[in-house]
């Protein structure tokens, strides 16, 4: 089966690994693809997991989750990444993910996400939707 971020990679040797926390995304946006993926499978967690502590408290565990589970994940995009590389300890990745709302009409979340590394781990740190 192919990875939902739409690597074109299997989700067995692309982001499972991550959402199972046997390896840590090394870039940001292995970790946004990863984050995608979680919402794509509903990984609550997850997503809670790796977002900043800084902001985490921002997010509603219930909220995520019917987010999740009321969408129909169907691609991402990512058009535009700044940093973000195993040695950076800061990155932005732009993207868009394409989904079925709950009501089966097509969405389009577009944001420009800035991310921060510390103690070796990439986190997301809050997003910007266009």
């Amino acid at each position: 089966m192919k990875c939902y971020c739409c690597s074109g990679e299997s989700f067995e040797n692309c982001c499972q690994p991550y959402l199972l926390g046997h390896i840590l995304p090394p870039t940001a946006e292995a970790l946004m693809r990863s984050r995608y993926t979680a919402y794509a499978t509903a990984k609550v967690p997850y997503l809670l997991e790796t977002t900043h502590r800084s902001t985490r408290s921002y997010y509603n565990t219930a909220d995520i989750l019917q987010w999740a589970q009321a969408s129909t994940w169907q691609k991402l995009e990512i058009i535009s990444k700044q940093a973000g590389t195993p040695t950076d300890t800061q990155g932005k990745v732009e993207f868009k993910a394409y989904y079925l709302d709950d009501q089966k009409t097509p969405q389009i979340h577009h944001e420009r996400s800035s991310f921060k590394k510390e103690n070796g781990r990439w986190f997301f740190v809050d997003g910007k939707v266009s």
